[in-house]
């Protein structure tokens, strides 16, 4: 793989994504928190509908960067080898501290070696790993991704493209309809292992996400030409996006109200839905317009955002952590606030806890191991703080 110049939207946009989990994580707390109130329930709706583009943005940048990347000879056990280091293990260490908590409240600190050994594959030791096994996937899986879109790209003409990247977008929506059948006619079979990717672990499966990947390998293999398409498309994905965030709220409102009294749940916006497939499209491009506004703005948001997004893997792996951390501080300071106030108050603290965690554990020796990279001093002449690098 040869050097190549970093594409400056990519780390502030990371940096976006990452923000946008921990605020679907705060709101997924404080929702069934006793004593929401439906008024609490529409804007926690609103903030979870504009942060939704989370997942779909980390897979679209994942395609993104290996594409733009990996244009050349791929030595696929180098390729394997430095993402095992990179993602593999620090996820194998904090699934072991996950795990480890969870033992010591439940049952008194035993782990049982298989056991673990299976939520590695399922992601299961703590809510948020589902991803990571999820995005491991697209690594294993990207010699066939790449075969298949660059031999498709290579027969088509060029201004046949946008229609061919249209279509698998057409096909991925019918996908979407497909899940529910699928997961039945699986459950009937009863498949050793496939049978549970489908049903259990569906949420998880790879080729459930495949259209985010293949955006992302088409704006990594022309950046210019994807840039060029996000701004000529914004008449097409702003109003798009506007209309079902209202047409969603709409929706999730009327569910409040049951016979038990208002109760909040989310389980409506789960990702795996045609509408919420055509959502999170348009929300990949409205992000990206975002990130390229205050890329190209600057200033301290655009260099903020661009840190965080580069200490983003690590700060994911220990944010349901922080969280929990956050809670204490609730309980003795914002115990009296609104349930909203109290989800943005832990949406702060825990963004600051797990980026400067993040921050402090890679400048260890062995922080690579741990988060994902290394915080290494920059020389300066006149002296200065070190500056974040990150390992190639």
């Amino acid at each position: 793989m040869s050097q190549k110049e970093r594409i400056s939207e990519v780390a502030l946009l990371r940096g976006l994504a990452f923000a946008a989990v921990v605020l679907q994580h705060s709101v997924a707390h404080y929702a069934v928190a006793q004593g929401a109130r439906i008024q609490d329930g529409v804007l926690m709706t609103l903030l979870l509908l504009c942060s939704k583009f989370a997942v779909p943005v980390f897979v679209f940048i994942t395609g993104m960067v290996l594409f733009y990347n990996y244009d050349g000879a791929l030595k696929y056990g180098t390729f394997l080898r430095k993402r095992f280091m990179d993602i593999i293990v620090p996820y194998i260490i904090w699934s072991l501290l996950y795990e480890l908590g969870n033992q010591l409240a439940q049952s008194g600190g035993y782990i049982h070696p298989l056991d673990f050994f299976q939520k590695l594959l399922n992601g299961k030791s703590s809510y948020h790993l589902w991803y990571i096994v999820m995005i491991i996937q697209c690594y294993v899986l990207f010699p066939v991704f790449r075969y298949a879109v660059r031999h498709l790209s290579a027969l088509l003409p060029s201004k046949w493209r946008p229609a061919a990247l249209a279509g698998f977008g057409v096909l991925y929506i019918l996908l979407m309809f497909a899940v529910g059948p699928v997961y039945q006619a699986m459950d009937k079979l009863q498949l050793p292992v496939i049978t549970s990717w489908f049903t259990l672990y569906a949420d998880r499966n790879v080729i459930y996400f495949f259209f985010y990947f293949v955006l992302g390998a088409a704006a990594g293999m022309n950046v210019k030409r994807w840039n060029a398409w996000v701004t000529k498309a914004q008449m097409i994905y702003w109003p798009l996006f506007i209309v079902i965030t209202g047409y969603l709220l709409y929706e999730m409102i009327g569910q409040f109200q049951t016979p038990r009294g208002t109760v909040i749940s989310f389980n409506y916006l789960s990702l795996l839905r045609p509408v919420m497939a055509v959502y999170c499209v348009a929300s990949i491009f409205v992000a990206y317009r975002v990130a390229t506004w205050i890329a190209h703005k600057g200033g301290r948001a655009a260099s903020m955002l661009t840190a965080i997004g580069t200490l983003s893997y690590g700060a994911y792996l220990m944010h349901a952590f922080m969280l929990r951390v956050t809670y204490y501080f609730d309980e003795r300071l914002f115990a009296d606030w609104s349930h909203v106030l109290r989800t943005l108050a832990s949406f702060v603290l825990c963004m600051i806890f797990s980026v400067a965690g993040t921050w402090l554990l890679a400048r260890l020796p062995l922080g690579k191991w741990i988060v994902g990279l290394r915080v290494r001093p920059r020389p300066r002449p006149t002296g200065g703080p070190p500056a974040l690098q990150k390992q190639a």
